[in-house]
């Protein structure tokens, strides 16, 4: 069990959606940066770095039923427990068959359907 701080951004009509989007971010972010298989992803936690609120006036036809809008953005930093399986220390044992083996095996199972 190693320990990792990942820092994630998301982006969201409100400021729940903005902070789902970037969780939801963690387990791809984790993937691309570690070798072998991860077999769990806790995290521990959760730092903000950023949130900001980018507020627009939307309008019907550039000038009527003027409405306020927001988006909402975050960066954060979030510490996660990895178990992570080691795919390169298993040692996997060999079979050699033939193709006419195959090839016999693959026939009998079109057979029995």
């Amino acid at each position: 069990m190693t320990t990792q701080t990942v820092r994630i951004e998301g982006t969201g009509k409100t400021k729940e959606q903005a902070i789902g989007n970037a969780l939801g971010r963690i387990q791809k972010k984790v993937m691309s940066m570690q070798k072998g298989m991860v077999i769990r992803i806790e995290p521990l936690d959760i730092d903000v770095v950023e949130a900001k609120e980018m507020e627009y006036t939307e309008r019907f036809l550039f000038f009527f039923l003027p409405r306020k809008r927001s988006n909402f953005h975050v960066v954060l930093d979030v510490e996660v427990s990895l178990v992570l399986l080691k795919v390169d220390d298993i040692h996997f044992q060999k079979n050699m068959q033939s193709n006419a083996s195959i090839l016999h095996n693959f026939r009998s199972n079109q057979i029995e359907k």
